[in-house]
Formats: C-alpha cells, structure tokens, sequence
C-alpha cells in the first residue's frame, strides 16, 4: 500500500496524485527520476540543474524531460535505449549479403541494447556506439534518409485514401439528398395525375414505383461509377507523389481449393446414435474426451465432433492443390469475364 501511494506522489513536493487528479509526471533520459510537471517549471525553467532525487548527480535540461509511456521504468529506460542504438545501427535485411549475416547484425544489437539497459560493460558499448557512428556517418545518414522517405510515401498513401473516402461519403451524400429531393417532386406530380387524371388509381401507382425503383438503381450505378473514378484519380495522384511506387503490398496468390475445400478428403469414424454420430469410441483423446461430458462445455454450442473435424481439416488441408492450374483457371475466368457497364 505504501508503495503504491509512493508511485502516486511526487517526491519533491510531496504533491498526491489523490489530491490532485491532473498532475501529471514527467520522466528524463538521463536519470529516469519521476518528477511532476510543476516541480519541473519551477526547477528547471531557468536553466539545466541538478536533480532533486538524493545521491543523483545528474545535471537535467528541461526540454529533455518526457512523459512516462510505460509503468515500468525498466521497460521505459529499455525503449528509449533501444531506439537510440536502433538510430545508429539502421541497417536492413537488404544490406547483407546473407540472412545469417543478417541475423548475427540483429543478435549483436540485442546484445547492446540488453548491456546497455542492466547497465554492464556500458561505457565500452557507448564508446563502441559513438566509434561505429563516427565511421559510418554518411552510411547512417543515407539509410535514415531512405527510411524517411518510405515513411513520407506511406503517410501520402494514408492521406489520399483518407482523402478518398471523404470525397466517397460525400458524393454519398450528395446523390442522397439528389434522390430526396426527385422523390419529393414525383410524389407531387404522383399527387397531382392522381387528382386530374382519368387512369387507374392502382396503374399510376404501379407506374410510381416502378419509376422509383428504376431511378434508386440508376442512383446506385451512379454511384459506383464516381467512386470507382475518384479511386482511381486520388490513388494515381498518391503514386505519382511516391514517384512511381505502387500503393500497398504486393499479396501472393491464395488457392481456393488449398485451404477451403468444398468436399471433405475424410469420412469420420463411429456408429449412429439418435440421428447423429457417436465417435467417443473410435477416437479417443482422454482430455477432450473428458470435457465432453462437461454441460458448460455443451451447453456453450462446444461438440467433440467438431473437435476432430478440425484436426482432420488440418491433416488434410493443402491435399488437392495444385496452384499452377488454379492461377491458369483465375486468370482465364478473368479474361472470359464481361466487362461491367
């Protein structure tokens, strides 16, 4: 209880979140110390000082205190920890000529990041950071630089496809309230033949609905022509501004038959019991088994029929498949397809 009210108090002010439910804690890189917002304005606001917390030396800079992510100081400090060696040590998978050397590049930053973090042999790896960085400056620089320019692409993708489905809620809009107000007048001329014409009450009516679920449709395709347009024009705009980089990942080909097979290779086990079928004697799981006379189990929609169904699903998915032949067939439908209008 006590620590839990020390975690909740600042230990300069003695200030109690409880108290004060806007207080708000700040935390800086170089000592970790938890500080509240108003303990540092008033010590730090003039200048870098010492830190208030007994026995740290550490001389702290206002602009450099941060807020507290996570509970954990430890996890905190391991973060911030990891994003600096990270900013040093940038390069990827496709600046090596191997995955192993790829893979023993990945270890060793673990390694730094751990003995950095549990603060062993710390300034050895800060001087080998500070060498490494010094030798490779315009190597570091270039690579952020290229990362930097994939982040940029990708927020450029993320506002056209925000931009877009502004511009499709909108035209959304517009078409409906286009479609309110035909309703309104058709509702009047309908109002207005029914008064002074001599035809069947139940023809106009007929006529009337008809007409509106003509144009509802006509609405809908309207629709869709314009979105598919805006699509393509917002989209293509977010190309060009990545230079030519085609938005979104490339996904490889999924066969249909390779893991949602309409018929079942397998026929399960058992004897008719009730219209159903009776398995606990032909596979035997003493677990599974067991669970099955549990009523919460079966009272949930839980069956051990479906239990083996999916490990024999399992067993067999894949069986069957054969890609080269699907991809043929897809693309070969697609070809044969008729264009929409």
């Amino acid at each position: 209880m006590e620590d839990e009210r020390s975690n909740d108090m600042c230990p300069v002010c003695k200030t109690d979140r409880y108290l004060s439910p806007n207080m708000r804690f700040l935390i800086n890189p170089e000592c970790y110390h938890k500080i509240c917002e108003s303990c540092v304005d008033r010590i730090f606001s003039l200048g870098p000082a010492k830190c208030p917390y007994p026995k740290c030396n550490k001389t702290l800079r206002k602009n450099k205190f941060k807020n507290q992510l996570f509970e954990d100081i430890n996890i905190e400090r391991e973060v911030d920890i990891r994003k600096r060696v990270l900013a040093v040590y940038n390069k990827i998978e496709e600046d090596f000529d191997t995955l192993q050397d790829y893979n023993a590049y990945l270890e060793k930053i673990e390694e730094m990041v751990y003995n950095l973090t549990n603060n062993i042999n710390k300034e050895e790896i800060e001087k080998e950071i500070s060498q490494y960085q010094t030798e490779h400056n315009i190597e570091i620089l270039e690579r952020a630089t290229r990362e930097s320019q994939k982040n940029e692409d990708w927020t450029k993708l993320q506002e056209a496809q925000e931009t877009l489905r502004q511009a499709k809620l909108q035209l959304i809009k517009d078409k409906e309230e286009e479609g309110v107000a035909e309703q309104k007048q058709r509702r009047l001329k309908l109002v207005e033949l029914l008064q002074n014409s001599d035809v069947d009450p139940e023809e106009l009516m007929k006529q009337h609905r008809a007409e509106t679920s003509q144009r509802s449709s006509q609405r809908e395709r309207d629709i869709k022509t314009l979105s598919k347009q805006l699509e393509e024009k917002i989209l293509q705009a977010a190309v060009n501004a990545q230079g030519g980089v085609e938005a979104g990942p490339q996904t490889p080909f999924t066969p249909f038959c390779g893991d949602r097979n309409q018929f079942s290779n397998y026929t399960l086990l058992g004897k008719p019991a009730n219209d159903l079928v009776d398995i606990t004697d032909s596979y035997h799981d003493p677990y599974v088994n067991k669970l099955a006379q549990n009523r919460e189990y079966l009272g949930s929609g839980w069956r051990l029929k479906t239990v083996y169904e999916r490990a024999l699903d399992e067993a067999f998915m894949g069986l069957n498949c054969f890609i080269d032949i699907e991809k043929a067939e897809q693309s070969q439908a697609q070809d044969s397809a008729p264009l929409a209008t």
